[in-house]
Protein backbone atom coordinates (compact mmCIF):
# COMPACT_ATOMS: atom_id res chain seq x y z
CA UNK A 1 0.00 0.00 0.00
CA UNK A 2 2.31 2.24 0.52
CA UNK A 3 3.92 1.87 -2.67
CA UNK A 4 0.83 2.54 -4.76
CA UNK A 5 0.36 5.84 -2.20
CA UNK A 6 3.76 7.32 -2.99
CA UNK A 7 3.24 6.75 -6.67
CA UNK A 8 0.24 8.44 -6.60
CA UNK A 9 1.44 11.20 -4.72
CA UNK A 10 4.31 11.59 -7.43
CA UNK A 11 2.03 11.68 -10.47
CA UNK A 12 -0.90 14.94 -8.77
CA UNK A 13 -0.13 18.21 -9.25
CA UNK A 14 1.37 20.24 -6.45
CA UNK A 15 0.63 23.18 -4.65
CA UNK A 16 2.81 26.11 -4.83
CA UNK A 17 3.83 25.57 -1.26
CA UNK A 18 4.92 21.90 -1.61
CA UNK A 19 8.52 21.45 -1.98
CA UNK A 20 8.68 17.23 -0.10
CA UNK A 21 10.30 14.88 -2.60
CA UNK A 22 8.62 12.17 -1.35
CA UNK A 23 5.00 11.21 0.75
CA UNK A 24 6.74 10.34 3.67
CA UNK A 25 8.22 13.40 4.24
CA UNK A 26 5.72 15.80 3.40
CA UNK A 27 3.68 18.12 5.85
CA UNK A 28 0.36 16.92 6.42
CA UNK A 29 -2.56 18.65 4.53
CA UNK A 30 -4.64 21.00 5.81
CA UNK A 31 -8.15 21.99 5.06
CA UNK A 32 -8.77 25.03 3.85
CA UNK A 33 -12.09 27.04 4.16
CA UNK A 34 -12.65 26.76 0.22
CA UNK A 35 -13.55 23.75 0.81
CA UNK A 36 -15.91 24.08 3.81
CA UNK A 37 -19.94 24.54 2.84
CA UNK A 38 -21.97 24.30 5.87
CA UNK A 39 -25.29 24.81 3.74
CA UNK A 40 -24.72 22.02 1.56
CA UNK A 41 -23.53 19.73 4.64
CA UNK A 42 -26.74 20.21 6.36
CA UNK A 43 -28.71 19.66 2.82
CA UNK A 44 -27.09 16.53 2.28
CA UNK A 45 -27.34 15.08 6.12
CA UNK A 46 -30.70 16.22 5.57
CA UNK A 47 -31.24 14.04 2.62
CA UNK A 48 -29.00 11.30 4.28
CA UNK A 49 -31.84 11.24 7.56
CA UNK A 50 -34.60 10.82 4.44
CA UNK A 51 -33.05 8.35 2.76
CA UNK A 52 -32.23 6.34 5.71
CA UNK A 53 -36.14 7.49 7.68
CA UNK A 54 -37.59 6.15 4.06
CA UNK A 55 -35.96 2.79 3.97
CA UNK A 56 -37.18 1.90 7.39
CA UNK A 57 -40.35 2.54 6.98
CA UNK A 58 -40.30 0.53 3.22
CA UNK A 59 -38.40 -2.35 5.75
CA UNK A 60 -40.81 -2.15 8.46
CA UNK A 61 -43.90 -2.97 5.95
CA UNK A 62 -42.39 -4.63 2.68
CA UNK A 63 -40.30 -6.88 1.15
CA UNK A 64 -36.90 -5.52 0.34
CA UNK A 65 -37.42 -6.18 -3.05
CA UNK A 66 -40.41 -3.24 -3.46
CA UNK A 67 -40.34 -0.03 -4.93
CA UNK A 68 -43.51 1.71 -3.35
CA UNK A 69 -43.51 5.36 -4.32
CA UNK A 70 -42.63 7.75 -1.62
CA UNK A 71 -43.96 10.62 -0.69
CA UNK A 72 -41.90 13.43 1.02
CA UNK A 73 -43.50 16.67 2.74
CA UNK A 74 -40.79 19.08 3.80
CA UNK A 75 -40.43 22.65 3.62
CA UNK A 76 -36.42 21.97 2.29
CA UNK A 77 -35.31 22.26 -0.84
CA UNK A 78 -34.36 19.30 -2.52
CA UNK A 79 -35.66 19.34 -5.79
CA UNK A 80 -31.97 19.05 -7.08
CA UNK A 81 -31.15 15.51 -4.86
CA UNK A 82 -34.44 13.74 -5.93
CA UNK A 83 -33.71 11.50 -8.43
CA UNK A 84 -30.64 10.35 -6.43
CA UNK A 85 -32.94 9.70 -3.54
CA UNK A 86 -35.39 7.86 -5.43
CA UNK A 87 -32.35 5.50 -5.95
CA UNK A 88 -31.35 5.51 -3.01
CA UNK A 89 -34.43 4.61 -1.21
CA UNK A 90 -35.72 2.23 -3.91
CA UNK A 91 -38.82 3.63 -4.73
CA UNK A 92 -40.83 3.33 -7.87
CA UNK A 93 -41.29 7.41 -7.89
CA UNK A 94 -40.46 9.96 -4.96
CA UNK A 95 -43.15 12.66 -5.02
CA UNK A 96 -41.74 15.71 -3.02
CA UNK A 97 -44.82 18.27 -1.51
CA UNK A 98 -47.38 16.26 -3.46
CA UNK A 99 -51.14 15.47 -1.63
CA UNK A 100 -50.25 12.40 0.07
CA UNK A 101 -52.86 9.89 -0.08
CA UNK A 102 -54.65 6.89 2.46
CA UNK A 103 -52.65 4.21 2.89
CA UNK A 104 -49.36 5.41 3.77
CA UNK A 105 -46.93 4.88 6.57
CA UNK A 106 -45.00 7.51 7.85
CA UNK A 107 -41.84 8.33 9.41
CA UNK A 108 -40.41 11.48 10.21
CA UNK A 109 -36.80 13.52 10.58
CA UNK A 110 -37.50 15.46 13.44
CA UNK A 111 -39.56 18.17 12.52
CA UNK A 112 -37.81 18.85 8.88
CA UNK A 113 -39.80 16.34 6.90
CA UNK A 114 -42.69 13.74 6.91
CA UNK A 115 -41.97 10.70 4.62
CA UNK A 116 -45.15 8.42 3.72
CA UNK A 117 -44.37 5.30 2.29
CA UNK A 118 -47.41 3.81 0.36
CA UNK A 119 -48.46 0.84 1.75
CA UNK A 120 -52.19 0.27 0.90
CA UNK A 121 -53.39 -2.93 1.05
CA UNK A 122 -50.06 -4.36 1.89
CA UNK A 123 -50.50 -3.96 5.93
CA UNK A 124 -53.27 -4.48 9.01
CA UNK A 125 -54.76 -1.06 9.36
CA UNK A 126 -55.50 -2.04 13.04
CA UNK A 127 -52.40 -3.63 13.74
CA UNK A 128 -50.42 -0.19 12.08
CA UNK A 129 -52.81 1.82 14.63
CA UNK A 130 -52.00 0.10 17.99
CA UNK A 131 -48.14 0.07 16.63
CA UNK A 132 -48.51 3.80 16.13
CA UNK A 133 -50.57 4.57 19.36
CA UNK A 134 -47.46 2.57 21.66
CA UNK A 135 -44.88 5.08 19.69
CA UNK A 136 -46.92 8.02 20.65
CA UNK A 137 -47.24 7.07 24.26
CA UNK A 138 -43.27 6.81 24.14
CA UNK A 139 -43.16 10.41 22.34
CA UNK A 140 -45.71 11.79 25.08
CA UNK A 141 -43.78 10.39 27.92
CA UNK A 142 -40.29 11.82 26.58
CA UNK A 143 -41.84 15.20 25.84
CA UNK A 144 -42.99 15.29 29.35
CA UNK A 145 -39.59 14.68 30.58
CA UNK A 146 -37.94 17.63 28.78
CA UNK A 147 -40.89 19.48 29.61
CA UNK A 148 -40.63 18.61 33.26
CA UNK A 149 -36.42 19.52 33.03
CA UNK A 150 -37.10 22.66 31.19
CA UNK A 151 -39.47 23.85 34.44
CA UNK A 152 -37.02 22.58 36.84
CA UNK A 153 -33.77 23.90 35.23
CA UNK A 154 -34.51 27.48 34.40
CA UNK A 155 -32.35 29.74 36.24
CA UNK A 156 -29.16 27.27 36.56
CA UNK A 157 -29.11 26.12 33.15
CA UNK A 158 -26.88 28.31 30.39
CA UNK A 159 -28.75 29.48 27.47
CA UNK A 160 -27.49 27.27 25.31
CA UNK A 161 -28.96 23.93 27.00
CA UNK A 162 -32.19 25.84 27.75
CA UNK A 163 -32.66 26.46 23.79
CA UNK A 164 -31.69 23.09 23.10
CA UNK A 165 -34.03 21.67 25.45
CA UNK A 166 -36.90 23.99 24.06
CA UNK A 167 -35.98 22.91 20.24
CA UNK A 168 -36.22 19.20 21.27
CA UNK A 169 -39.80 19.80 22.76
CA UNK A 170 -40.91 21.76 19.88
CA UNK A 171 -39.66 19.03 17.66
CA UNK A 172 -41.43 16.13 20.22
CA UNK A 173 -44.90 17.84 19.76
CA UNK A 174 -44.07 17.95 15.92
CA UNK A 175 -43.97 14.01 15.58
CA UNK A 176 -46.71 13.88 17.87
CA UNK A 177 -48.89 16.35 15.66
CA UNK A 178 -47.60 13.60 12.81
CA UNK A 179 -48.26 10.67 14.77
CA UNK A 180 -52.01 11.61 15.26
CA UNK A 181 -52.38 12.41 11.21
CA UNK A 182 -50.70 9.02 10.56
CA UNK A 183 -52.79 6.96 13.15
CA UNK A 184 -56.34 9.44 11.67
CA UNK A 185 -55.23 8.29 7.97
CA UNK A 186 -54.93 4.37 9.18
CA UNK A 187 -58.35 4.92 10.55
CA UNK A 188 -60.14 6.35 7.61
CA UNK A 189 -58.82 3.04 6.05
CA UNK A 190 -60.23 0.55 8.12
CA UNK A 191 -63.41 2.44 7.93
CA UNK A 192 -64.00 2.02 4.35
Amino acid sequence: MPFISEELWQRLPRLGTETAPSLVVASYPRTGELWLDPELEARINLAKDIIHTARSVKDTYLESKAKPEVFLSTSESLADVISVMEDLIGSSKLHLNESIPLGTAIGTVGNRCEVHVLVKGLVDPVQEINRLQAKREGVEKTAQQVKETIDKHTEKVPEHVRQANCNKLTSLKDELVTIDTAISNFRKLTDN
